[in-house]
């Protein structure tokens, strides 16, 4: 434990030969000694046969597929939130994000080393190994949640961190991503969380763009309307989903949506390498996977469907019980119109 440590503080000057380095012992030594560590913590240990006079081999413990990371690992609601902090396969989510997340780094570390010249090479090794630093410190975080709500054991790892972000952060986030870190114009700190936001916008436009849904509006009233929730939409497709051919899987698509209301409502900082974890397994749905003949690819590709089950799905969003829903509100018994959306 020590020794991890004081490996982070040997490292923590952002310089080309100590990204190098840091990426070197990430990949080789501290990722496996994480897995072994969390495997101690949340592994029932094997028992030993009566008759036996060694020790048994200790558990292994690996990473989850993708899919099974998503669903274990990020959380809802406040119940399922509190019930997952309970459960060994929610730290196993955990790392196997990390994992995944610190191996991405990894990679580009290696290309960085391999490649001459580098572009705007101070920039990148700052980048880099400070996200990359900042992961590994707070994986022993990790450790000690799992310590504490699975093993009982509080402060073992002795290890804490911030939960929550201030609005000033949040506001210097904006302002990172409008002028850039190394503008000159804002701070060259990490925002880490700010992405959260972010990404639930790009997936929220995602689902309103492939079914050119926006909001309800009265043909008589054309500059009055009524925005239809994400959770109509949702429901609307989620009825046709096996005529819809989606690259991600829609309740993925769904939890993440769901999982991003505790930073934007609350200011909930999750683990800092979820958001980049979440962004990967979403990639599919932005960018198809499926290539042409020529290798060309399309951003609108990752979700599929007959214009009959298009049409279907924007019709059950002018039902009658909607329509019944908005004149509560005061608004005209019948709307007939959806806006399309680009």
């Amino acid at each position: 434990m020590n020794s991890y440590w004081n490996k982070l503080e040997q490292l923590r000057e952002p310089t080309a030969d100590n990204m190098t380095a840091l990426g070197a012992w990430v990949h080789d030594e501290a990722l496996p000694w994480l897995w072994s560590e969390l495997a101690g913590v949340i592994l029932e240990p094997k028992k030993k046969h009566p008759n036996a006079t060694a020790q048994p081999a200790p558990a292994q413990l690996r990473p989850m597929q993708e899919k099974d990371a998503v669903r274990h690992g990020l959380f809802t609601s406040t119940v399922d939130r509190n019930n997952k902090r309970t459960e060994p396969a929610f730290y196993r989510a955990q790392l196997t994000m990390l994992d995944s997340e610190a191996r991405r780094y990894c990679r580009s570390i290696d290309c960085f080393a391999s490649e001459r010249p580098v572009f705007a090479a101070d920039a990148s090794v700052h980048t880099v190994h400070l996200a990359l630093l900042e992961m590994m410190g707070l994986a022993i975080v990790l450790l000690e949640d799992a310590a504490r709500e699975v093993a009982q054991v509080p402060g073992y790892f002795a290890a804490f961190r911030r939960q929550h972000e201030s609005p000033f952060e949040v506001f210097k986030g904006a302002e990172q991503i409008i002028y850039g870190t190394y503008s000159g114009m804002t701070h060259m700190d990490r925002a880490p969380y700010t992405a959260v936001a972010v990404l639930r916008t790009a997936v929220e436009l995602r689902l309103r763009g492939a079914f050119g849904v926006s909001v309800l509006i009265d043909p008589t009233r054309p500059e009055d309307f009524v925005p239809i929730d994400m959770s109509s939409l949702f429901e609307s497709i989620r009825k046709r989903q096996s005529d819809i051919d989606f690259s991600v899987d829609l309740h993925d698509v769904w939890k993440i949506y769901r999982w991003s209301n505790f930073y934007l409502h609350a200011g909930h900082r999750d683990y800092p390498w979820v958001a980049g974890f979440l962004l990967q397994y979403l990639r599919p749905l932005f960018s198809d996977h499926r290539t042409g003949p020529n290798g060309e690819w399309n951003i609108d590709g990752g979700i599929r469907m007959k214009r009959e089950t298009w049409r279907a799905v924007r019709a059950t969003l002018q039902s009658p019980s909607l329509n019944s829903t908005l004149a509560a509100c005061h608004r005209p018994a019948y709307w007939s119109h959806l806006v399309i959306g680009i």
